[in-house]
């Protein structure tokens, strides 16, 4: 079959699995035979979509539920025949990592260390994501990825200039088309992004203070390039959208509140904590209430939840959120956003109840008048 008309059976294929018809179990059997061999990208392409609507379906007669066992073993062991993974591989490893297929994930890192200096962008940022998501399943920090970061960041400063940084930030860069940065290192905003989250990933799971240390070394070391410009480089790098400035602003809040110490000794020499973080971005909000509001008008965005604890948050540490405004963004700006969000979420309109976060604002703006 050409192209064309493997994309047109792998379709046909896919519809009769979504719709939970009785050749479902048959077809996906059909493709995952034992004595295959090595398969093709289109087919690894037609398992990605298998695996991702297992994730989502809830339906008792679901065929990729019923054969998960059977689908994970056979993508498992194509991994004979690479010597090191390709695209569509990584991508359905990582399908089995978000799935919960995998008792042990532990040696997936490892696999996924090995490609962070590949040729390739999309194998490099894949890989990230493979050991990003494999250590969120672990309880302990993984020694291999410990050092691969530590590693990473080294060469990271001693082969990224300051020019490639500026490139990364502007506004115009765009992670579709991949342009070289030197020939030491394949690397972008996305991997970036990646390695940002990978190291506070690790802060959750890190007990050994020598680790810690070591980390909190080579954070300040970044730090001191350019102290002045480390929260807007942070903000241009790791927020390029709403989701990912909630994952960025949620994670440090929960690490201060469930790993106090462990996130001051890596944050503090730097001066980031939740409220340096959160009056930087209603700084980038342009000292608004109306980005907040658009926000919390998404109820299945994470932010609502982020900005519920965040302002419970302040009103245990007021001291501390007081300390950290600017003169571009000082407690009178900060009060007159409060009033106008409280007055938008009065209004109504909005997926949920306010009342409980109504509550709590109109508490923070009598606390922000003492």
């Amino acid at each position: 079959m050409n192209r064309f008309q493997v994309y047109a059976h792998h379709r046909q294929i896919l519809e009769h699995i979504q719709k939970h018809t009785e050749k479902s179990v048959g077809l996906i059997l059909d493709i995952i035979k034992e004595d295959k061999g090595a398969i093709e990208d289109d087919d690894f392409d037609l398992l990605h979509k298998i695996l991702k609507h297992m994730r989502s379906c809830e339906h008792q007669q679901c065929a990729p539920k019923q054969l998960a066992q059977e689908i994970r073993s056979f993508i498992l062991s194509q991994l004979k025949y690479y010597k090191k993974p390709n695209y569509p591989l990584l991508v359905c490893l990582l399908d089995l990592v978000k799935s919960n297929s995998l008792d042990d994930t532990g040696w997936l890192i490892g696999l996924g260390c090995t490609l962070w200096y590949e040729n390739s962008i999309y194998i490099v940022r894949k890989a990230m994501e493979l050991c990003l998501r494999a250590q969120e399943k672990i309880d302990k920090a993984e020694p291999a990825l410990f050092t691969n970061v530590i590693q990473y960041i080294s060469s990271c400063q001693q082969h990224i200039t300051a020019h490639n940084i500026t490139r990364f930030r502007s506004y115009e860069y765009t992670e579709f088309f991949y342009t070289e940065v030197n020939r030491v290192m394949t690397c972008d905003r996305e991997c970036f992004r990646l390695l940002a989250q990978i190291v506070l990933s690790l802060l959750f799971k890190l007990s050994s203070g020598e680790m810690i240390m070591q980390l909190a070394d080579k954070v300040q070391e970044i730090y001191h390039l350019s102290s002045s410009e480390f929260l807007p480089v942070l903000f241009d790098i790791c927020c390029t959208n709403d989701d990912s400035t909630t994952q960025l602003l949620n994670t440090v809040l929960l690490l201060f509140q469930e790993h106090p110490s462990s996130a001051q000794v890596i944050f503090e020499p730097i001066n980031v904590n939740p409220h340096t973080l959160f009056i930087f971005f209603i700084y980038r909000c342009g000292n608004s209430h109306d980005i907040l509001v658009d926000l919390l008008l998404e109820n299945d965005s994470g932010f609502l939840s982020y900005f519920y604890h965040y302002v419970v948050y302040i009103q245990k540490d007021i001291t501390a959120f007081k300390l950290a405004l600017t003169d571009e963004t000082d407690i009178h700006t900060i009060q007159t956003i409060l009033v106008n969000t409280t007055r938008v979420l009065e209004g109504g309109g909005f997926p949920y109840n306010t009342k409980p976060l109504i509550k709590r604002l109109n508490r923070l703006e009598e606390q922000l008048l003492h």
